[in-house]
This record gives structure tokens, C-alpha cells and sequence, in this order.
């Protein structure tokens, strides 16, 4: 019932005035990624950010201003970088899974041309984020029960593949459709 519930929520709080277009990777000036984690044990909670690590490295290389914003279920929270963000489930509503206000504010707050949710779940606090920013470009990896529609959602074959390997692929795409 509480899924059904925060998939409702999460429509009802879609941004339907945000101005929806084509940005090619290298005409975008700010990125915002989009990552999720379940209940982590130390060993995955090392390799979980190991990941999110390696995402933030990869942009070190762009002209682009990048944005990173975990949800973790639980605890140990770690945000040792720069431009990382990272929240728990206390700081998320009960039924709704909608982030509390400090989290939305600080979120809407950063400029973004490209969003991107690379988790490989659905998370209904990140698609409340999703669905509430601004960004001219809302991109997924393709998941059977999102909330509501991404402008571009991408199709992997193995969707528990390292989030690098998902944000690569979804990068790819990004740098070769040519947008008028």
C-alpha cells in the first residue's frame, strides 16, 4: 500500500513547468546524478562508495559542474567528497518517501541541465527528487515500475552492474545524439 502510495505522491509532485529539451553532453554546464543504495553491510557500504567515488572521478575530466546526490536506507552515511550529498531514510517522510524539506531545498537549490538516476532500483525518495527538479533533461536506467516517465530512459542488459559501467553507457548516449 505505502508503494502505491509514494508512486502517487511522487506523479503529484512532478515539475510541469520545467522546459524539457535535448542537451547534448558537452552543451551541459551542470550534471546531477542520482544514487541509491539499499540496507548496506561495511563490506558493501565500502564498495558502494568505491562506486560513487569512481562516478565523481569521471567528471573530473568534463567542462561540466557535477551534483551528486545519495540515498541510503540506512546507516554508516559517508560523503567525504566535495559535491556529494548524502541522505538516509530519517530524513525521509514515512508513507510518501518524500525527502524532508531541508534535503528538497538543498537539492532544487543547484542548477541542473542533465538529471541522472543511475540507481538500479526504484527509490522513491531519488524520484520524488527527479520528478520535483528542473532539469532540462531527465535520464534513467529503464526499470518496469518508475514512477513516472524520464525524458530518455536507457535499457542495460545487466542492470546490478557497477553504476560506472551504467553511467558510461548512459554517457555514450548522451555524447552522440546530436540535438537542432
Amino acid at each position: 500500500m505505502c508503494k502505491k502510495f509514494a508512486a502517487y505522491k511522487v506523479r503529484k509532485s512532478e515539475n510541469k513547468t520545467r522546459v524539457k529539451r535535448f542537451i547534448n553532453l558537452s552543451q551541459a554546464k551542470n550534471v546531477h546524478i542520482l544514487m541509491g543504495a539499499n540496507a548496506l553491510t561495511p563490506i558493501e557500504t565500502e564498495q558502494f562508495y568505491k562506486q560513487v567515488y569512481a562516478v565523481a572521478d569521471m567528471f573530473q575530466k568534463m567542462s561540466c559542474q557535477l551534483h551528486l546526490t545519495v540515498c541510503v536506507r540506512k546507516m554508516p552515511v559517508e560523503s567525504k567528497r566535495m559535491g556529494i550529498e548524502v541522505f538516509d531514510y530519517k530524513q525521509v517522510k514515512c508513507c510518501s518517501k518524500k525527502p524532508k524539506q531541508p534535503i528538497i531545498t538543498s537539492f532544487l537549490g543547484k542548477k541542473t541541465d542533465i538529471l541522472i538516476n543511475i540507481s538500479p532500483f526504484v527509490c522513491y525518495p531519488l524520484e520524488h527528487l527527479a520528478a520535483m527538479s528542473d532539469a532540462s533533461l531527465k535520464v534513467a536506467l529503464k526499470l518496469d515500475n518508475r514512477p513516472f516517465q524520464y525524458d530518455l530512459q536507457l535499457q542495460v542488459d545487466d542492470i546490478t552492474q557497477s553504476a560506472n559501467k551504467n553511467l558510461s553507457a548512459l554517457l555514450f548516449y548522451l555524447e552522440k545524439i546530436q540535438s537542432k
